[in-house]
């Protein structure tokens, strides 16, 4: 498709590997085709055909913008913020409950003023040092909460088994393992070989 731009700008739409993916054209145009061989062409050609940037098109060619899986990740931290430390359970449980509010809201309109224009917020970028202005988006709801509430005590009642005070940890669950060094732990007699107290400055004592 990008080497196909050599052919369509010389008024070739149709070659020996491939054709154009545009419709008909207009018969009448008012700028001629660029001939080929000539400079203008030679110097499009070595734009197009540069081994380098023919390397980092395809990224280009299938470019998405992450965008929307950022804003994802920010709504993430509302929840489960990295200045606290959660057990895996909550923390889990913690990502379920932002997913569902970020699902549950990430269409909503622009609020609108009374006399139906956008209502925007001007935010400052410290990184660029520059004012720019974002749509304020319309309140949410959480009506759907009250939804989980109940299909929660529903599925407790329906049970049959009442809530338990101990709860096993799940065979996934990372506490089980502990703490896991990247050095293998030395045994007991090579630490108190080895290691000496902060206190005292001599080794620890064995008896």
């Amino acid at each position: 498709m990008w080497i196909g731009v050599l052919h369509h700008v010389t008024g070739e739409h149709v070659w020996a590997l491939d054709a154009c993916q545009h419709g008909p054209l207009a018969d009448e145009r008012e700028k001629e085709w660029i001939p080929k061989g000539s400079v203008a062409h030679d110097a499009l050609s070595d734009i197009v055909l540069n081994g380098r940037w023919l390397k980092q098109v395809h990224k280009y060619l299938r470019f998405r913008s992450t965008s929307e899986l950022e804003s994802f990740h920010n709504h993430l931290l509302m929840y489960a913020s990295k200045r606290n430390s959660f057990t895996f359970p909550v923390y889990e449980a913690r990502i379920f409950l932002a997913a569902l509010d970020y699902n549950s809201h990430c269409s909503r309109q622009p609020r609108r003023r009374p006399d139906g224009s956008i209502q925007y917020k001007k935010q400052f970028n410290k990184k660029s040092r520059k004012w720019s202005l974002y749509a304020v988006k319309e309140k949410k709801d959480y009506s759907y909460i009250e939804d989980i509430q109940r299909a929660i005590v529903k599925k407790r009642v329906s049970s049959g088994h009442g809530m338990p005070r101990l709860s096993s940890k799940r065979a996934d669950d990372p506490r089980k393992y502990g703490l896991l060094p990247d050095v293998p732990a030395p045994t007991t007699e090579e630490l108190l070989n080895t290691q000496v107290s902060r206190v005292h400055g001599h080794a620890l004592p064995q008896k």
